[in-house]
C-alpha cells in the first residue's frame, strides 16, 4: 500500500476452503448435480448456471433443477474430473444464481463466494450495486451459423461472422427492438436478444471519495427483452424495421 484504501460496498465475499472447492468439484463435475454449496448461499432454488474457460475448452452448464447440462466448446475435450484430478487444465469457473456466485480460480488454487451483503440496499444511491445486461453476440439468420442442440435444457451453439464460435445455455435470439410502453405521448423501445446480466459493486477512496467499480458477480442469461436499463427511446430504426 502506498497511500489511499479502498472499500467495496455491497458485497460480502468469502474464501472458500478446500473441502468445500472439492465439494463443488464433485457435485458440478462429478456427479452432476445441484450445487449444494451454492444452495447454501441462495435458497430461492432458481436456475444454476456454470461458465468454465478451460486451456482447451470453454464448458458452459446448466441446472435449472436437480441435475446438469454441461457442454464443451470443443467436442474432443471433456469436463474436468469431478476429483479435482485435472484441475490443472481451469483458467477460471464460475457457478452462479441470480443471488450468489462462487469462483474458482486457476488450477483451482483459490475460490471464494460472493452475495449482496446485509444492509445493501441501506447504502447511498451511488454506492449502491448496479444491475447491467450484455449483448451476447451471434449470428442466427442462417441455420449453419447457430444450432439448437438435441436435449433439456435448450444449449445454442453460435457462431460469429469472425469464426469464433460459443455456447449459450438457453435458445438463442438474434439482436432486434420491441415496443415496450408509451411515457408523456412517448413510445419506449428495448431491446431484445440473448444477454448475460451482471451486478457491479462500487469501491469509495478513503481519502478522496472518489468511486469506481471494484467488483462484479453474474447473476444470468436472458433470452428476449433486455433485463436491465436503459431502454432505446422514440422511433425505430431501420435495423429495427427490418427485423420486424
Amino acid at each position: 500500500m502506498t497511500g489511499t484504501e479502498t472499500t467495496v460496498y455491497g458485497v460480502d465475499v468469502r474464501p472458500l476452503d478446500d473441502d468445500e472447492t472439492t465439494a463443488v468439484f464433485a457435485d458440478v463435475f462429478g456427479a452432476g448435480r445441484r450445487c449444494a454449496h451454492l444452495d447454501t448461499l441462495d435458497t430461492a432454488g432458481g436456475p444454476q448456471w456454470l461458465l468454465a474457460e478451460l486451456g482447451d475448452a470453454r464448458i458452459t452448464g446448466y441446472c435449472a433443477a436437480g441435475t446438469w447440462r454441461l457442454e464443451s466448446s470443443h467436442r474432443d475435450s471433456g469436463p474436468l474430473a469431478g476429483d479435482r484430478s485435472d484441475a490443472w487444465r481451469l483458467l477460471e469457473a464460475v457457478v452462479f444464481t441470480e443471488h450468489a456466485q462462487i469462483r474458482i480460480g486457476e488450477e483451482a488454487g483459490f475460490a471464494h463466494s460472493a452475495v449482496d451483503s446485509a444492509g445493501v440496499n441501506e447504502l447511498p444511491g451511488w454506492l449502491r450495486p448496479r444491475d447491467r445486461s450484455f449483448l451476447l453476440l451471434g449470428w442466427s439468420t442462417e441455420p449453419r451459423h447457430t444450432t439448437v442442440l438435441d436435449g433439456e435444457p435448450p444449449m445454442t451453439r453460435s457462431r460469429e461472422l469472425s469464426g469464433s464460435a460459443a455456447l449459450h445455455p438457453d435458445t438463442f435470439a438474434d439482436f432486434g427492438v420491441l415496443p415496450s410502453s408509451k411515457k408523456a405521448g412517448k413510445e419506449e423501445w428495448t431491446s431484445k436478444g440473448s444477454w448475460l446480466s451482471v451486478r457491479e459493486y462500487w469501491a469509495q477512496d478513503t481519502a478522496t471519495g472518489a468511486v469506481h467499480v471494484a467488483f462484479h458477480r453474474l447473476t444470468g442469461y436472458h433470452t428476449g427483452p433486455k433485463p436491465t436499463a436503459p431502454l432505446i427511446t422514440g422511433a425505430p430504426s431501420a435495423l429495427e424495421e427490418d427485423d420486424e
